[in-house]
C-alpha cells in the first residue's frame, strides 16, 4: 500500500510539473506573439490578431491567430486565419498553416491584390536560435487584382519555397552565415503574359548573413556588407511553350553603400508577348538582339553606382545607406 501511495504521489508530481510547465511556456508563446502588436511596422513588422489563443495541451503548443493583419512599411497583408503547432519536447520545430485569401494593400501606390490557395503550409526549424530550414508549400495559387474587379494576373498549381542553412567547406573562415534559397513553380498560367502550363525555378545563395535576430535590424544591409556578403543567383529559369527566360548573376554592397552587381540574361518569346515592349524602341537595349536561334542575350551590370546594359551606361544609383 505504501509503495502505491508513493507511486501515486510521484505521478501527481510529474503531472503537476508538466502542467505547470506547459501553461508557463504557453503564456510565454502568447506574450511573444502579442508583443508584435506593439512593433513599429517599419524596422519590425507589426502583427495583430482579432483573437489570439494558444492551445494544444498537454503535448503540443498550437498558437492560433484569427484574422491576422501584418504591416511592414507601406504594405498591409490580411489573412483569414493563421495557426501553428510545435511539440512540447521539440519546440524548435514549428508547423504553420494559413487560410486565405490574403489581401495585399500598398499604401504608397493604392494598389490592392489578392492571393488565394487551396492549401498552404510551412515548416520552420531552428537550431541554437538560428534558422536551420524554412519550407513553404502551396497548391492552387491564384494571384488577382482586388481593387478593380477580380482580374487574374497569374496562377500556379503548385509552389515550393525553401530556405536552408548551407554547409560549405570554408564556412569557418567566412564571417556570417551561408543561406541557400530555392523556389519552384509548376503549372504556371498567365493570360496577360501569354504563358500556359509553365514551370519556374530559382536557385540562390546568400553569404555573410548576420544572425537571424538582426534580419529586421535597420542596419542589416550595412552589417551584411561589412561581412563581405554576396547574393548569388545560381539559376533562374522560366519555361512555357515558346517562352524561355534564364539568368545567372551576383550582387554585393560596398562599405559605402554602392551596389555592385552583374546579370547574364537569356530570353525567348518575351518581347513578343508584352505589347509595351514591342512598341518601345528601347526594349532591345534591355534584352539584347536575337541570335540565329531567336534567343535574346544581354549582360547587365552595376559598377561604381552606374547601371550598364552591355557596355552602355544607362542610369545612376544612389548609395542604399
Amino acid at each position: 500500500m505504501k509503495r502505491f501511495v508513493i507511486l501515486l504521489v510521484a505521478i501527481l508530481a510529474v503531472v503537476g510539473l508538466w502542467t505547470g510547465g506547459w501553461f508557463y511556456v504557453a503564456g510565454q508563446v502568447r506574450a511573444n506573439i502579442a508583443a508584435y502588436a506593439e512593433a513599429d511596422g517599419v524596422a519590425t513588422p507589426r502583427i495583430t490578431c482579432a483573437m489570439l489563443d494558444v492551445g494544444g495541451f498537454p503535448f503540443k503548443f498550437s498558437p492560433h491567430c484569427a484574422e491576422p493583419e501584418i504591416v511592414s512599411g507601406d504594405y498591409t497583408i490580411r489573412l483569414a486565419d493563421l495557426a501553428g503547432t510545435a511539440l512540447f519536447y521539440r519546440p524548435n520545430h514549428l508547423q504553420i498553416f494559413a487560410n486565405g485569401p490574403a489581401q495585399i494593400v500598398d499604401a504608397f501606390t493604392g494598389s490592392e491584390q489578392q492571393v488565394s490557395w487551396s492549401s498552404l503550409r510551412a515548416s520552420l526549424r531552428l537550431e541554437g536560435g538560428e534558422l536551420e530550414r524554412l519550407s513553404v508549400v502551396a497548391d492552387d495559387i491564384v494571384y488577382a487584382d482586388a481593387l478593380f474587379g477580380d482580374a487574374t494576373y497569374a496562377e500556379a498549381t503548385h509552389a515550393e519555397f525553401h530556405v536552408l542553412d548551407a554547409v560549405v567547406d570554408d564556412e569557418a573562415s567566412m564571417p556570417g552565415n551561408v543561406v541557400d534559397l530555392y523556389l519552384m513553380l509548376e503549372g504556371v498560367n498567365s493570360v496577360p503574359l501569354g504563358i500556359a502550363d509553365g514551370t519556374g525555378d530559382i536557385d540562390a545563395r546568400l553569404t555573410g548573413m548576420p544572425p537571424m535576430a538582426l534580419w529586421g535590424h535597420p542596419d542589416f544591409l550595412r552589417i551584411w556588407a561589412g561581412n563581405g556578403g554576396v547574393a548569388m543567383l545560381r539559376d533562374l529559369s522560366l519555361d512555357a511553350d515558346t517562352v524561355m527566360v534564364n539568368a545567372t548573376g551576383e550582387a554585393r554592397v560596398s562599405e559605402t553603400g554602392l551596389i555592385e552587381a552583374s546579370l547574364e540574361l537569356a530570353s525567348e518569346g518575351v518581347i513578343e508577348r508584352i505589347d509595351a515592349l514591342q512598341a518601345d524602341p528601347r526594349a532591345p537595349l534591355l534584352t539584347g538582339a536575337p541570335d540565329d536561334e531567336g534567343i535574346y542575350r544581354q549582360n547587365i551590370s552595376v559598377r561604381g553606382g552606374t547601371v550598364f546594359v552591355g557596355l552602355i551606361p544607362v542610369m545612376g544609383l544612389a548609395p542604399i545607406f
